[in-house]
């Protein structure tokens, strides 16, 4: 999404020397437009994040400002109005977060329709795929390439004849927020909301009060690798690389292959840097849209080459948000979750 313009230039050929210059970039007058990302997960509310691009200039910070007064609408296949989503403050980025409560279900098309002021309206449609079979065969501590590693075994079940499977495989850990709850009066109450009236009662006799963890909204990407000659990454990166996903087209047979995880981002370490901080992890294998698939395949390449240079041409991000950036992909998911963290 965001673009570092860079050129590599090669003085001498025979000792093949490089050099990388900043390419000025002129101000640019183009209009703004609204960027949308949402990941739809089958069993899951929505959610979504909402921003604006603004024009690319020398000292301009590339950052989408974030849009707190837009209009979120999930609408059926037939456009009909499911719910509007409402605006939910989080700072763990600086796209505008929107949720509803509309639970997503499998083999269900949807409409995401967003209005930003200033902007043209943003329309995406997307269709959440089927269920998919996930065995996990076992999980081994060992080394990848001199490099500690979490290695998974999955076996995923072939798709239904003649069709196709969009495979993606990521490890994140989830920040948590450790909190204590008190009952006073019948009424329940967070410490880090009423911190002044718990002071004031803790001591009274017969107060309940207990600790409690609270999952946030903020996500660390854990690096993962694959040795599978058939995962589209090796058409990216090669197989010794890190990749945020790992990602299969999948067609006739089952999938038998081994995830790796960097074990270093495992566990809580405030001496890291960056610090590693507490949390629980989770592997997502999840079956996706084509275009989102697209989307995600495309940012790998992206994440190799941010910008534009002479021997490698400039690589444009997938999108299927009409009318505006960023996409809406459909996705049914089996999630593991791990925890190496005292909480």
């Amino acid at each position: 999404m965001k673009y570092l313009f860079q050129i590599w230039c090669i003085f001498s050929v025979a000792a093949l020397t490089g050099c990388i210059h900043d390419l000025p970039v002129p101000p640019s007058s183009g209009k703004p437009r609204a960027v949308v990302y949402s990941e739809l997960v089958a069993g899951r509310k929505v959610e979504m994040r909402v921003g604006k691009s603004k024009p690319v200039g020398p000292d301009i910070n590339n950052d989408f400002p974030s849009v707190t007064n837009a209009v979120a609408q999930l609408l059926s296949a037939d456009s009909q109005l499911l719910e509007q989503l409402h605006y939910v403050k989080d700072t763990s980025s600086n796209m505008a977060f929107y949720r509803g409560n509309t639970r997503i279900e499998a083999n269900k098309s949807y409409i995401v329709q967003v209005k930003v002021p200033d902007t043209r309206d943003v329309v995406a449609k997307t269709t959440i795929p089927p269920g998919i079979k996930v065995v996990m065969q076992d999980t081994v501590r060992t080394t990848l390439n001199g490099r500690p590693v979490l290695r998974f075994h999955f076996n995923i079940q072939a798709p239904p004849a003649n069709g196709r499977q969009f495979i993606v495989m990521e490890a994140l850990k989830q920040l948590i927020q450790l909190d204590t709850i008190f009952i006073y009066r019948n009424a329940r109450y967070r410490v880090r909301d009423k911190r002044t009236l718990y002071d004031q009662v803790k001591n009274e006799p017969g107060l309940v009060s207990f600790k409690d963890t609270v999952y946030l909204n903020s996500y660390l990407r854990i690096p993962v690798y694959t040795q599978d000659e058939n995962a589209d990454n090796n058409q990216v990166g090669g197989l010794n690389e890190n990749y945020n996903s790992i990602l299969f087209t999948q067609r006739v047979k089952a999938l038998d292959t081994r995830l790796y995880l960097d074990a270093t981002a495992l566990t809580a370490e405030s001496s890291a840097t960056p610090p590693i901080p507490i949390g629980r992890v989770l592997v997502n294998v999840k079956s996706v849209t084509p275009e989102y698939y697209d989307f995600l395949l495309t940012y790998e390449k992206v994440r190799r080459n941010p910008g534009l240079n002479s021997l490698i041409q400039a690589i444009q991000i997938r999108s299927n948000a009409i009318g505006g950036l960023g996409v809406i992909g459909g996705c049914n998911q089996v999630a593991y979750y791990l925890y190496y963290d005292q909480l």
